[in-house]
């Protein structure tokens, strides 16, 4: 008879928690049977313990004592507990091994280490959470029977979009882009947009402006983004962009100068998977398919719940004699 067990898994990051009550069956995967949202650890004062069971006490009444996978920003020096960062190239195993173990309220924790790389720029580099996406994907692979020589390039986008390279089952590199974090600096504290077009770009969105960004940035030769970004502004003040588009077209510089750069540094590909929110995930396969690099996207919780599954298969046998 296949035995069925439940686990938690958590992604707790900077800005948002979310929580997911997982079924797990050997011969098959992974089922969400409940989810839970809550605040990111930038919001809370340290009491991560009273946050985490406030949200899933009733989980523990009906199901019991189930163990918890924690990844992210939690295993921080700003988290709950500080989680190692683990040297790419590196595999499921080694991040579940690599975990930060401990009890509370009779419950077993463990909270998933980061990476660590020197990047194809030659500089540090650091990731937490992202990886997650990585191990799921290579699960769903390998459950659809995939070989072994896998060779991707991955676009995490988020606040810090992730370029991440998965060789043969491990992670070997990844590159940070600043890509979200800025756009929301100028969108917010510069005067590129005018009131009226940041007011207008919660709701609209432009593929035309965005590709002309995009082309700007393909145009510029020796120049760089700093030198493109001002146009944002020239072209309302002359006429030459409706201020409701300026948003979309900032997006545009932005994204394609991350597309461009993450091109040139990694080399060619066949193809980029995109693992995000669908509107994120789509302007940048709009971006790819401008520079002629073919794309597809991913569902990020299932994905997720893979690579959660992924390490609790590593973990299970422990978890038995918890």
């Amino acid at each position: 008879m296949t035995q069925t067990t439940r686990f938690i898994a958590g992604d707790w990051g900077t800005s948002n928690l979310r929580l997911y009550l997982c079924e797990y069956e050997p011969t098959a995967a992974a089922t969400i049977l409940d989810t839970r949202f809550g605040p990111g650890i930038s919001q809370i004062k340290e009491d991560f313990e009273g946050i985490f069971f406030e949200l899933t006490q009733d989980w523990f009444e009906q199901w019991g004592k189930l163990p918890v996978l924690l990844s992210g920003m939690i295993g921080s020096t700003i988290g709950w507990k500080d989680a190692p960062y683990l040297t790419c190239p590196v595999d499921a195993s080694q991040i579940a091994t690599g975990r930060v173990k401990f009890s509370c309220r009779g419950i077993s924790f463990s909270i998933l280490a980061g990476l660590r790389t020197q990047n194809p720029l030659g500089t540090p580099d650091v990731m937490r959470g992202e990886e997650l996406q990585m191990l799921g994907w290579l699960r769903l692979q390998s459950n659809d029977s995939a070989d072994g020589t896998t060779r991707r390039l991955f676009a995490l986008p988020g606040t810090h979009n992730k370029w991440t390279l998965v060789e043969n089952s491990s992670i070997t590199n990844f590159l940070t882009a600043f890509t979200g974090e800025l756009f929301s600096l100028l969108t917010n504290h510069s005067i590129l947009l005018t009131n009226s077009s940041t007011g207008s770009s919660a709701n609209s969105f432009s593929q035309s402006a965005f590709i002309d960004g995009v082309a700007a940035i393909d145009s510029l030769g020796d120049a760089q983004l700093l030198h493109a970004l001002f146009a944002t502004r020239s072209k309302q003040v002359l006429g030459e962009m409706a201020s409701a588009d300026a948003s979309s077209y900032l997006s545009g510089l932005i994204i394609g100068a991350d597309v461009m750069g993450a091109s040139k540094l990694f080399g060619k590909v066949d193809a980029v998977t995109i693992i995000g929110e669908p509107k994120l995930t789509q302007h940048y396969a709009h971006a790819l398919d401008y520079f002629g690099v073919a794309s597809e996207r991913c569902d990020p919780s299932q994905i997720a719940i893979s690579g959660f599954e992924a390490i609790f298969e590593h973990l299970h046998e422990k978890h038995k004699h918890e």
